[in-house]
């Protein structure tokens, strides 16, 4: 599986709103050069491993 039918399976799987998710994977697929119409799932992994770890970070700043 890849491209738009990868992240469609992955949005909703977030539980999330999707337009919300849908733009937040966009914008960070987009600042790696990466299109949502191509993207594997070896990008997504990578790209969510990413996007985790700054999540916790500024969480873990934000607790502090």
């Amino acid at each position: 599986m890849e491209g738009l039918s990868l992240l469609r399976v992955l949005i909703e799987a977030t539980g999330l709103p999707a337009d919300a998710v849908e733009r937040e994977l966009k914008k960070i697929l987009s600042s790696r050069g990466l299109t949502p119409e191509t993207v594997s799932l070896e990008d997504v992994r990578d790209v969510l491993t990413t996007y985790l770890q700054d999540v916790l970070s500024e969480a873990k700043e934000s607790a502090s």
